[in-house]
């Protein structure tokens, strides 16, 4: 069975539960199994945050993720907090505000929040746009798939908004924007 797993974490605030469901979601909508778990903070701005997915080509047998295999994190907290806990293999993806100093030669910051700023004014949709960076990356779902999700998922007034963070952060892992 081919199992991956993918973590979102940040602030709240940033859409990262959102992000979580909107990638569980397109894998559904492709035709795998998928499973999406969340933490976040007693506070509903400015607390950590975290979704946690998890994507297999069968049954799930047990839901919450072990070996993470990208962690994307949009906030100092979140990537002090959940670096440590990568294995080798793990990738990181990581917002330019918040690189480690240990950070590998295979991981690479991306302006993340910078970018969700510049489409929305605010850091809302930066979980969407972490997405699209997902997506360039790994490949997990189709973007179009994706697409449908987030069309699916967000409220009908913001999913102009929300589709061109997506954009926006697929063309961060293609160059377009650095």
């Amino acid at each position: 069975m081919d199992r991956s797993e993918y973590r979102i974490a940040g602030a709240g605030g940033q859409g990262v539960v959102t992000a979580g469901r909107i990638l569980a979601e397109a894998a559904i909508l492709s035709g795998a199994e998928a499973i999406h778990n969340q933490v976040y903070g007693p506070q509903s701005r400015g607390g950590a945050s975290r979704s946690d997915v998890v994507i297999a080509t069968e049954r799930i047998g047990y839901p919450l993720a072990e070996e993470i295999d990208l962690l994307v994190a949009l906030s100092g907290e979140a990537c002090s907090r959940y670096h440590p806990e990568l294995a080798d293999r793990s990738r990181l993806v990581v917002d330019s505000r918040c690189v480690p100093t240990d950070l590998r030669t295979s991981d690479r910051p991306y302006p993340i929040v910078d970018t969700a700023r510049s489409v929305s004014g605010g850091q809302l949709v930066s979980g969407v746009v972490a997405l699209g960076v997902l997506q360039a990356l790994t490949g997990v779902v189709e973007a179009a798939t994706l697409c449908r999700a987030v069309a699916d998922r967000v409220p009908t007034r913001h999913c102009e908004m929300n589709l061109e963070a997506l954009e926006a952060g697929m063309r961060l892992v293609a160059g377009d924007e650095r």
